[in-house]
């Protein structure tokens, strides 16, 4: 590039050499300074533009460079195991928010997940495991059993005259989980861990296609139910990992398998690296844990209102029944998320919604063709079941939708029209349970709930969320708009993936987790904030007589009690003075506010004689587990108290 007043020719010197070897990177990817010294590398480079070349400005200096990306990435997965259907959801590793309202921490505008397609086109899997058998007779073997999955696996068992999944759920892969976990006195136990182990390597498969990745490069993160046993947390993670590595065998070539014999496994890396509860998946996929800015405390006109969250409501409504969970963190600087209560009902499952839809098409449908015993036959069963879990589906979206089955009974086609306030009117029953039971949680719990989120298929349809959102919680925030309740669970683990990713804190390569210290629940003890610590604007000629008012009425707590320590919390914090820039009549006030051991309100420390910088300066408090307090204003050195 020829500079405006001189040229400099630069060559990539030591240090830059050393830094491109640390960063992985070619010096393509570097930005360099052009001064008077050598040159120097200065920082990564944004993400690329969609033709793969960005420009930036340097002063006089424009640099046009391409980028390239390596694909020896890491991949982060999210599985959604559901009673239902499963879902699989690829992550976004460092991608940053818009968010430009940093007193708002309920926007976050990342673009979410994607969730993976089947091969049939559908962004869900039924859950569900069978057995059929591959015609291998021109190759002069036997015939040889397979595992199938998702609807081929209930076609197969209409074709062999078993009980409906809705009757009978010992195939569905949560049940093939449960039941081979190692608490189980199953018989079966080996065959259905086989089972579940198969459709967590379909899974895999489906991943590695989408993202078009090996399966060695998968990290994932699953979702367990609310209330999980330890055993049952376990019995996923030992069949999710030993599905990933079926699916790795399964892709390699006979050099690769021959190497892996020769070497062992000892340089494995672990494929499951966290495991989330379901109404934590939810909050993470609204971004309700992303913090990116250090908040705003406005003190310039002495208010204490923020507009924070504390309290979430996560409700999850899906095939298995209604689950109810209250969660809440600890302060609105801390992203640690705390179950509180939960509460499940089994009678208001979306199992029990199908079941009704399917009743009333074959009441019609005998009424109609003078016929009796359709909900008799098993096959009729299976193929009725099928339709009403499409129809129903469809009038979340639709104001009418046809049941059709061709030959549902005696060869006679069914074809019965179904409207949303009919379909409302029969799950009518079920949305009073519902309504019962989310009201009698809220009084119990006492708290005003600021965040409602959505979760299951039971929440698309629209009679369900309008019961939420609008009669029982009108003034709740309802998190991102653009995050479907169906694939929440997927999504939340999917993000989750990618910020452990991010983070660098998965396990390197050569490092294999050892048996006493694998995934599962784990109790921390750690020290926790005896009293509130807040900031607030005293004047001084109010120092004597009315401090306990001014500070019960304008502190703003930044540690709260409660709060695990160490905390360490960063805000920007507002105070206009009229006409005195550095606020000499009056001062910032570290107090110690009523509440907990604290009997009374007290002024700890002072920050004086600020000179503020449009009206604001930054403030950094550190709280250790000894107690020890730091303070530093700006970025300057600390203050210990």
């Amino acid at each position: 590039e020829r500079l405006p007043t001189h040229q400099h020719h630069w060559t990539p010197t030591p240090r830059a050499e050393q830094q491109q070897r640390n960063n992985n990177t070619s010096l393509s990817h570097v930005r360099f300074h052009f001064g008077d010294g050598d040159a120097r590398p200065a920082h990564r480079s944004p993400p690329p533009s969609p033709l793969g070349v960005h420009c930036s400005s340097i002063g006089a200096v424009t640099l046009v460079y391409r980028i390239d990306r390596t694909m020896s990435e890491l991949i982060p997965i999210g599985i959604d195991l559901g009673s239902l259907h499963a879902r699989v959801a690829i992550g976004n590793i460092n991608i940053a928010s818009d968010n430009n309202d940093p007193a708002n921490d309920l926007v976050d505008t990342r673009p979410l997940p994607n969730i993976i397609s089947n091969a049939q086109g559908s962004r869900y899997t039924l859950a569900l495991v069978g057995t059929d058998k591959a015609d291998t007779e021109e190759d002069g073997v036997a015939e040889e059993t397979r595992h199938i999955f998702g609807e081929a696996a209930r076609r197969a068992l209409a074709r062999e005259k078993k009980p409906t999944i809705s009757k009978d759920p010992s195939s569905m892969v949560r049940e093939l989980v449960r039941s081979s976990s190692s608490v189980s006195n199953d018989e079966n136990a080996t065959v259905k861990s086989s089972a579940a182990s198969a459709f967590f390597s379909h899974l895999a498969e489906l991943a590695c296609d989408a993202s078009s990745a090996h399966p060695s490069k998968l990290r994932t993160v699953v979702s367990v139910p609310v209330g999980c046993t330890p055993e049952e947390q376990s019995g996923i993670v030992e069949t999710v990992e030993r599905g990933i590595n079926e699916a790795l065998e399964g892709r390699q070539n006979a050099k690769d398998k021959k190497t892996k014999k020769k070497k062992g496994n000892s340089e494995e890396d672990p494929s499951i690296i966290a495991v989330i509860a379901d109404p934590a998946a939810v909050c993470i996929a609204h971004g309700l844990t992303e913090i990116d800015h250090p908040g705003v405390v406005d003190l310039s006109e002495n208010k204490n209102e923020t507009t924070f969250w504390k309290n979430v409501l996560v409700v999850d409504w899906g095939a298995s029944g209604l689950t109810a969970t209250h969660m809440c963190r600890s302060s609105a600087n801390s992203a640690l998320l705390t179950i509180v209560q939960y509460i499940s009902d089994t009678s208001c499952s979306g199992t029990a919604i199908i079941s009704a839809l399917a009743k009333h098409c074959a009441s019609m449908f005998e009424r109609k063709n003078r016929v009796s015993g359709v909900m008799d036959s098993k096959k009729a069963c299976h193929r009725l079941e099928m339709a009403c879990e499409s129809a129903a589906r469809t009038l979340s979206r639709a104001p009418t939708v046809t049941v059709a089955v061709d030959g549902l009974y005696e060869g006679i086609d069914m074809h019965v029209p179904i409207s949303r306030p009919r379909f409302d009117m029969l799950m009518s029953g079920i949305l009073r349970k519902a309504e019962t039971l989310l009201q009698n949680f809220a009084a119990k719990e006492g708290v005003r709930f600021d965040v409602v989120l959505l979760a299951g298929n039971v929440c698309d349809m629209p009679s369900a969320s309008n019961l939420i959102r609008t009669k029982l919680f009108p003034n709740a925030s309802a998190g991102r708009g653009d995050v479907p309740p169906d694939e929440a669970v997927a999504i939340g683990c999917a993000r989750q993936a990618a910020s452990i990713l991010s983070c660098d804190t998965h396990f390197k390569h050569g490092v294999k987790r050892a048996e006493d210290h694998g995934l599962g629940p784990s109790s921390i003890k750690v020290k926790a904030c005896p009293l509130t610590i807040g900031i607030c604007r005293i004047q001084h000629d109010k120092e004597n007589g009315h401090l306990q008012e001014v500070i019960s009425k304008t502190a703003v707590p930044l540690i709260e009690m409660g709060e695990p320590l160490p905390a360490n919390i960063t805000r920007k914090i507002m105070c206009k003075g009229e006409g005195d820039p550095c606020l000499s009549d009056e001062y910032i006030a570290i107090v110690q506010m009523q509440g907990g051991h604290a009997k009374t309100s007290k002024v700890i420390g002072k920050i004086e004689n600020i000179p503020l910088v449009d009206g604001t300066f930054e403030v950094t408090m550190e709280l250790t587990s000894a107690g020890k307090l730091s303070i530093s204003v700006d970025g300057a050195p600390s203050a210990t108290l």
